[in-house]
């Protein structure tokens, strides 16, 4: 981790808990802090100017998650995903967000479409630009507002955290151009096909492009594994 990681400032009305926890999670999931790279309680606080007890906390929430391992006497590192946890959770992305899509055609709002198509036109700025990281930014943004379409708290929160267990791998496939370009027009297929209330069109776009990632992303560790 470098030092420009790190510009970070306390903000209210958050917990300094829930900004730490939000930022660590972004450095996660921008790729900043790398698969296996080790992550020390002690050093993390310091850069980020805050008492260690909140960054101890927020640590143990992401572990609680599964997106953190604890190292004994040394600190906790990403945990890495075998391919067939790729595979459980795409089947499980599936079955929610392809119910979330469903809910969303009766429930969505012109502010939300509205919302969405930001999203998408922002995430192309971002490709033609080369800001890989900010793109997936934006990949999980059109995906937590699409979730959100849905009108349920509760499938958000599961979508999320399934989402975010993709993501410790899906991260580092979009820093792939053609990868973040394919991922776009998935998210432009799943868009058209929402703000047309086609719900058989936005149940398909959904599942192919889970298939489409859970390919790369399988392909992905496979390369590693034989590298």
């Amino acid at each position: 981790m470098t030092e420009d990681n790190f510009d970070f400032v306390i903000q209210q009305p958050t917990t300094i808990r829930e900004q730490i926890y939000n930022r660590i999670s972004e450095l996660i999931f921008t790729g900043r802090i790398r698969s296996r790279e080790r992550i020390v309680e002690a050093k993390l606080a310091e850069h980020l100017g805050v008492s260690r007890t909140p960054v101890r906390e927020a640590l143990h929430l992401l572990e609680n998650e599964g997106v953190l391992e604890s190292i004994p006497r040394i600190g906790y590192q990403m945990r890495e995903i075998r391919s067939e946890e790729i595979q459980e959770i795409c089947d499980l992305r599936k079955v929610n967000e392809t119910l979330a899509v469903r809910w969303a055609i009766a429930r969505v709002t012109h502010d939300e479409i509205g919302a969405i198509e930001s999203c998408l036109d922002e995430s192309e700025e971002r490709i033609q630009s080369g800001d890989l990281d900010r793109f997936s930014q934006k990949d999980a943004e059109f995906h937590e507002l699409l979730i959100k379409c849905s009108g349920s708290a509760r499938l958000s929160e599961i979508c999320r955290l399934l989402h975010k267990h993709m993501s410790l791998y899906r991260v580092q496939s979009l820093h792939d151009s053609a990868e973040a370009r394919k991922a776009l027009e998935d998210h432009r297929s799943i868009f058209e096909r929402l703000k047309a209330r086609d719900e058989a069109g936005v149940v398909k776009a959904v599942i192919e492009h889970i298939d489409n990632v859970r390919r790369y992303t399988v392909g992905l560790i496979g390369s590693r594994t034989t590298n």
